[in-house]
């Protein structure tokens, strides 16, 4: 069984990714179970996935990396056992760090044969949030496995090789994919990256 954790800032196109995500593995035969941490009393992004035709688990009232860490660690138990997915998809809050998701995947006691870490960047709001949060945004890239630039469509070729320059300062070692979740484009590669076309 595989894990891939899709992270990134708020609004950076994690569920639009997931749902794009999702439903290509499954297009392609593998069984995908999706655990969203929506932080709230009402969870939309499981709505949002399941009205694709795509069952997933919510966790909500608290973040995965810290206050839900047990709830975590059940989910991942309960679904390896009872659904047997061959890919196991978590989107956590735009809050979290992947870093401390991974920690508490290894100690689950759920047999995991890759645990990829992606996290999103918005190419539009990228240099923003490099400028203004430049702390977190490097410590929530700095250690993860593929890098996707997300809303590419939205930006010039020259603001993404800024956007690549800047995050090659951060994480040089992983490999950079651009994307566009909303268009649907770049999804194939993102894949090929994850090592799961």
């Amino acid at each position: 069984m595989m894990i891939c954790q899709l992270a990134g800032f708020l609004g950076s196109g994690k569920t639009t990714l997931m749902v794009r995500l999702g439903t290509e593995l499954a297009k392609a035969g593998k069984k995908v179970a999706i655990i969203v941490n929506e932080v709230g009393e009402v969870g939309v992004d499981g709505a949002v996935i399941e009205s694709f035709g795509l069952r997933s688990v919510e966790l909500t009232e608290g973040c995965i990396c810290c206050s839900l860490s047990g709830s975590l660690q059940n989910t991942l138990k309960i679904i390896a056992k009872e659904y047997k997915p061959d890919i196991i998809l978590i989107e956590p809050t735009g809050l979290a760090l992947p870093s401390r998701i991974n920690t508490i995947i290894r100690t689950s006691m759920v047999e995991v044969e890759r645990n990829v870490t992606v996290v999103l960047v918005d190419a539009f709001r990228a240099e923003k949030l490099l400028n203004e949060m430049r702390q977190f945004f490097s410590r929530q890239i700095s250690d993860v496995d593929v890098i996707a630039i997300n809303k590419v469509e939205l930006v010039s070729q020259e603001k993404i090789k800024e956007i690549e320059a800047m995050i090659k300062e951060l994480n040089p070692k992983a490999p950079l994919v651009h994307i566009s979740a909303k268009e649907g484009k770049g999804v194939m590669e993102l894949m090929s990256a994850l090592g799961v076309s």
